[in-house]
C-alpha cells in the first residue's frame, strides 16, 4: 500500500469517527427522550397478583415514579400458611429508556413488637397510561419465590 492511500484511508477513518460518535450520541440521546415522552405523569392505581393494592404516582416529567407503596403478600407457591404482607414504599424510582425502571428496596413489617424489614426489588416498566411491574422479595441473596407478585396500575 503505498503512503499516499495509507495517508487518505487515515482521513477517512477519521473524518468517520469524528461524524458518527455524536450523531450515534445523538440518536441514543433522543431515542431514549421518545421512549418516555409517551408516559404520562399522574396517579396511579391497581392491584397485585394476590389482590393487594399498588399506588404510585408518575412525576411530571416522566423521568421517576413516586409515592410508590403495594403490599407483597405470601403467594400460596410454598404450601399451606402464609406470611405477613411486607409493605415495599421506595420514596423514588427512576424511569430509564423504554420506560423501565428497577429498584433495590427494604420490605417492612412494622406495628409489631419485632418490626421486619428485608432486601427485595420492585421492577417493571411504564406505558402511556399503565404501569406493570414485579415486587419480590430476597431470602439469603435469592428470590425468595414464596414473596413475588406482580401487579397493574393504571392512570387515574
Amino acid at each position: 500500500m503505498t503512503a499516499s492511500l495509507r495517508s487518505h484511508l487515515s482521513t477517512i477513518a477519521t473524518w468517520t469517527r469524528r461524524s458518527l460518535v455524536p450523531m450515534l450520541a445523538a440518536m441514543l440521546v433522543f431515542g431514549a427522550a421518545l421512549a418516555v415522552a409517551g408516559v404520562r405523569a399522574g396517579k396511579y392505581t391497581g392491584t397485585t397478583s394476590e389482590q393487594g393494592t399498588v399506588a404510585l404516582t408518575v412525576a411530571a416529567g416522566a423521568r421517576k415514579i413516586t409515592h410508590f407503596k403495594a403490599v407483597l403478600g405470601y403467594n400460596g407457591k410454598c404450601g399451606q400458611g402464609g406470611g405477613p404482607g411486607l409493605t415495599a414504599s421506595p420514596a423514588t424510582i427512576s424511569i430509564g429508556a423504554g420506560g423501565r425502571f428497577s429498584k433495590n428496596v427494604t420490605l417492612s413489617l412494622t406495628g409489631i413488637a419485632s418490626p421486619i424489614h428485608d432486601p427485595g426489588r420492585v421492577f417493571g416498566k411504564v406505558s402511556a397510561s399503565e404501569v406493570t411491574g414485579t415486587i419480590e422479595q430476597f431470602l439469603n441473596g435469592k428470590v425468595n419465590k414464596c414473596y413475588v407478585e406482580t401487579f397493574t396500575a393504571r392512570l387515574h
